[in-house]
């Protein structure tokens, strides 16, 4: 039997992005480029984003279109991501090629409920 070594274990269990939860309250809308709802966010980092979906999404590589909606702060920001994981009704994904702009718009809402979570 091979044991795996902490550091090894540590190493797994770092994230490369903090991640900040996005309560339910919140309302936080995925949109797909058709302007669809696709999901609600729940999760929100430098690097990605996670939401509850009733959508199946598969692991090809492909890059989505998709539109955040934070209606609190009125932003509506476009970005590109590709699916990293999809589990019971959640899919997680990493941003791709996010400009400036929507990168500025991101930081605004993990500010906001970063905020939130240290309440």
């Amino acid at each position: 039997m091979i044991k795996q070594m902490p550091d090894a274990q540590k190493a797994d269990e770092k994230r490369r992005f903090e991640r900040i939860d996005i309560a339910p309250h919140a309302k936080i809308l995925v949109l797909d480029e058709q302007e669809e709802k696709v999901g609600e966010l729940r999760q929100l980092a430098r690097g990605g984003f996670s939401m509850k979906t009733g959508k199946s999404y598969n692991k090809d590589g492909k890059t989505h279109t998709f539109t955040i909606l934070e209606p609190g702060e009125e932003i509506s920001v476009e970005i590109k991501a590709r699916l990293r994981f999809v589990e019971r009704g959640h899919a997680g994904f990493e941003f791709v090629d996010l400009d400036p702009d929507a990168a500025v718009d991101v930081g605004i809402i993990i500010g906001k409920y970063y905020e939130h979570t240290k309440e």
